[in-house]
């Protein structure tokens, strides 16, 4: 029951605080003979946001608007960016990013709180009233309408659900992407002070213990007792959390860090306190002690980040935060330390299953990462969430992971979470044969309002990034997301590709075939063809790793191999080459592995010396089959 009654409320703030009321009066507000009105001492941030209201609105209607400051005459149409002396404009909102829009037949006002509040304000007035959309930072719509009118009658607020949203790939990196879908994070990209800044790290934002802070490459040889004692040796993957010259030494180094690179002016600023990326805890006496006591190993991590917040606060930094994980060993909540109120705990998802949704309760690893989540929040007033939503063992095959995103997301918000972080395809640079740029998209609207509607904003992307053709890879991912997982089948994020789709008939397979086939018939321009044949890598790929359709071992050899050529020849032109995390594994040019191999095995990670005898026989015993091919039909 109160499970049921905490969704009731959330809909019902997003039914009050973020739906736009608006009137159908036709006369409205007429763009194009309006000016934008600016206070006489604006802010940087206020100002920014009315230039850029100024760029875009020029775009749309083909002339230039003129932005004026509130000591002028009032002028027939007036928008009101900020705080002015036109109106005073009732606003509750506190929180950094609220804002407020509002309008009658004469005026807009815009504005909001904080550092993002009236940029984010502009950005969502371009989007719901002037047709504007960010689908990729190369895919901005902005449509042609001299005759724009905006409807009197609107009153809108808006508090966003969580203080630090962040992704990554491509457009996430893109400044003007980030501004305009509600980005706050500073991992990926760095806002200017007018751009209302962001909430930032100083140094790395993980695994910073023995990497950034105690670093092994300094210590560890002088002084292996500041590292973990495994099996009755030092390790230098971990540190000694107990030990007390550590604490003294991680201490410094922050408060090094901080005199150099502190912003008081910042909302917050955080400071990673993490562990490596191994399972190498200690086990020394001491530690093992305060993990034994706690039932978990998060027992000495969080009993160390405190001591360390605790030591840094006395020097006066009351806007830096300390976060560390809650993953994987340390990702059960201790029985009898608690974080302290400057102390992030970031619990990371990555052994949950990512084809149910989370609170599936007949999923048992995801029953798990929820019953941890319910206890963090019990002695947490500010998690976190590492969430991840990429296969990173097979960067290139389809991940129909898009049936859980959005409830994913909802979840996080009624559990009180107070940040995001959804980790995709960071390394796109050289890997990118999949939908990871609009799953940043939609990611970014969902963090953004995680109650809004999902499906319209996937066809509003798949039309503005694919054209006609986006029905029908629309209804190819609707496909492919009924077939992610079974009662007892699920989604990993290090999936074989042989198992990323269970129960997919010929029939349906075919049925694929030809909604790609007709995606590509009804592109309009190069850029779409290009999007579509891109994002279709994924789908051959996924043919190719379970030999099914034109890949199918039941037909003449030289077919498949001739299919496993071509696919291997367009992954190289569309520098599609990095299979999966880590730098390890590209795309060879091996006849031998592209020829006759699945495309998992199709990485240089697989050649040896003897291949390159071989390879000239693979090669004729291919060139012989064509010729009996061409023969016998």
């Amino acid at each position: 029951m109160k499970k049921l009654l905490s969704v009731v409320l959330a809909l019902a703030i997003v039914v009050l605080s973020v739906s736009p009321i608006a009137s159908a009066d036709k006369s409205g507000f007429a763009v194009s003979e309006s000016v934008i009105v600016v206070s006489s001492d604006a802010s940087a941030t206020d100002t920014f946001a009315a230039q850029k209201l100024k760029f875009y609105l020029d775009k749309i209607i083909g002339s230039g608007i003129e932005i004026v400051t509130d000591d002028t005459d009032i002028a027939d149409y007036e928008i009101c960016v900020g705080a002015t002396n036109r109106a005073e404009t009732e606003f509750s909102g506190s929180a950094d990013g609220s804002y407020i829009i509002t309008s009658t037949d004469k005026n807009i006002f815009i504005s909001g709180a904080g550092n993002k509040g009236t940029i984010n304000g502009v950005y969502a007035f371009l989007e719901k009233y002037c047709g504007c959309h960010w689908y990729e930072s190369e895919v901005i719509i902005t449509p042609q309408n001299n005759a724009l009118t905006i409807p009197d009658g609107i009153s809108e607020e808006y508090t966003p659900f969580f203080e630090y949203t962040e992704t990554d790939t491509k457009s996430s990196r893109d400044i003007e992407f980030s501004l305009a879908n509600g980005l706050t994070g500073e991992v990926y990209r760095k806002f200017a002070v007018e751009e209302g800044s962001g909430v930032g790290y100083i140094g790395s934002f993980a695994h910073t213990l023995t990497t950034q802070f105690c670093k092994s490459a300094t210590y560890f040889d002088e002084h292996p007792e500041y590292f973990a004692l495994r099996n009755g040796k030092r390790t230098p993957n971990q540190l000694c959390l107990t030990n007390e010259k550590v604490k003294e030494i991680v201490t410094a180094e922050v408060l090094t860090l901080l005199e150099e690179y502190h912003n008081p002016d910042a909302d917050i600023q955080i400071i990673s306190l993490t562990q490596h990326d191994n399972f190498d805890y200690c086990l020394c006496d001491n530690c093992k002690a305060i993990d034994e006591q706690n039932g978990s190993q998060s027992g000495t991590m969080l009993t160390f980040v405190n001591e360390i917040a605790r030591r840094v606060k006395e020097h006066g930094y009351d806007n830096v935060v300390f976060d560390t994980f809650a993953y994987q060993y340390t990702r059960k909540a201790p029985t009898q330390v608690k974080p302290r109120e400057d102390v992030i705990v970031r619990l990371c998802s990555i052994e949950c299953c990512f084809g149910h949704t989370l609170d599936d309760p007949n999923c048992e690893q995801n029953v798990d990462f929820m019953n941890d989540l319910r206890e963090w929040g019990k002695i947490c007033n500010r998690i976190y969430i590492w969430d991840y939503v990429h296969n990173y063992a097979q960067t290139l095959c389809v991940f129909p992971n898009f049936g859980v995103l959005q409830r994913n997301i909802q979840i996080f918000y009624e559990n009180n979470v107070k940040g995001l972080y959804e980790e995709g395809n960071y390394y796109i640079d050289n890997s990118d044969a999949e939908f990871a740029e609009m799953r940043t998209y939609l990611l970014s609207k969902l963090m953004q309002n995680p109650y809004l509607d999902y499906s319209a904003e996937m066809n509003g992307y798949l039309n503005g990034v694919y054209g006609p053709g986006g029905c029908y890879i629309r209804e190819f991912i609707d496909t492919i997301t009924r077939h992610a997982v079974t009662d007892n089948k699920h989604l990993s994020i290090y999936q074989d590709a042989e198992k990323t789709l269970h129960g997919m008939t010929d029939e349906e397979i075919e049925k694929c075939n030809e909604l790609w086939k007709k995606a590509k018939a009804t592109a309009e321009t190069d850029e779409q063809m290009q999007q579509i044949r891109r994002s279709e890598l994924s789908w051959r790929y996924w043919k190719a790793a379970n030999k099914r359709s034109e890949f199918s071992r039941n037909q003449f050899p030289y077919l498949w191999m001739t299919e496993g050529k071509k696919l291997h020849d367009d992954l190289k032109e569309m520098n599609a080459v990095m299979f999966s995390e880590g730098g390890t594994r590209f795309l060879s040019d091996c006849e031998l592995l592209y020829l006759y191999r699945v495309p998992s095995k199709w990485s240089v990670l697989y050649e040896e010396w003897f291949w390159d005898i071989l390879n000239p026989v693979a090669i004729g015993i291919y060139n012989l089959l064509g010729t009996i091919y061409n023969i016998i039909n």
